[in-house]
């Protein structure tokens, strides 16, 4: 299922109580106060949800273009040379490292379509790391290739490794970071269309673009552009009523009853960090 997809579904605690608590904020509004906005508030959230429904609707239409976009490049691709670029960045980055016992890999988004804009925070992430590789490249030119090869190789060998997926395509990654090595692997591509320090690798270099059509793959960009541009203005407009639901809330919440459930909160979360740190003796 796709990120757009379960947006709007409410997330469940797995093991509640024995490993997941639900922290129910509605223990904190006033009822008597929010009736009075009841039909405000029920038409709002339909529009809300319309809203999210019509801007679901473009961005799958964007992905459909995106797949014709990448399979162009992905005809024209010469693999012998992408394998080659994978063997010579395993060597750079692991050829000190002996397999080992597979490591864990924690999955998370550094990039996101919101009511701004896309947004992305792979930069702040990588703060830390003393060595940056940079894939550059649009849809289909190699980068989630190397970047699987890359994370198959690092988990072999011991290394835990964030990895970070895209928003449109989320079972694609979109970066990887290897936080004992201090390195990451990040792409600049067509989703966050940010230029980045580092090493930089030109996977378009790979694609022989005299076997594309040039026109074709020119109108996949504009069209694929012109969609996403219009799914996230609509997303722009689904704030706009959010903010005017949160008003409602606002005047409602018994914000004196939350700050006493916040300090409650944070007390639990550091009895648990003490706990951890007992059972890791």
């Amino acid at each position: 299922m796709c990120l757009y997809d379960t947006l709007s579904h409410v997330v469940d605690p797995q093991n509640p109580g024995a490993v997941d608590e639900v922290l129910n904020l509605g223990e904190y509004w006033d009822e008597n106060g929010l009736k009075k906005y009841r039909e405000n508030i029920i038409e709002t959230n339909k529009q809300i949800q319309n809203v999210f429904n019509r801007a679901y609707n473009f961005i799958n239409a964007a992905k459909l273009i995106h797949d014709d976009w990448s399979n162009y490049n992905k005809k024209a691709l010469d693999y012998s040379r992408l394998s080659l670029l994978e063997e010579d960045l395993k060597v750079k980055i692991l050829s000190n490292y002996d397999f080992a016992k597979i490591a864990d890999e924690r999955h998370l988004f550094a990039t996101a379509f919101t009511p701004n804009g896309i947004v992305t925070f792979i930069d702040n992430l990588c703060e830390d790391c003393e060595k940056v590789y940079v894939l550059n490249g649009g849809p289909g030119t190699g980068k989630t290739q190397v970047l699987n090869f890359m994370l198959k190789e690092t988990t072999k060998r011991g290394l835990f490794t964030e990895v970070y997926h895209d928003p449109l395509i989320p079972e694609r990654i979109e970066h990887i970071i290897i936080p004992e090595l201090k390195i990451a692997i990040i792409t600049s591509n067509e989703i966050n269309n940010k230029k980045f320090n580092g090493i930089q690798i030109y996977l378009e270099n790979l694609v022989n673009y005299s076997l594309i059509d040039k026109a074709e793959l020119q109108n996949d960009k504009d069209t694929f552009y012109t969609l996403l541009n219009k799914a996230l203005s609509v997303i722009s407009s689904a704030k706009e009523l959010h903010d005017e639901l949160e008003v409602y809330y606002i005047e409602n919440m018994i914000f004196t009853n939350m700050d006493k459930a916040y300090y409650n909160l944070i007390d639990k979360i550091l009895k648990y960090e003490e706990d951890y740190k007992e059972e890791q003796g």
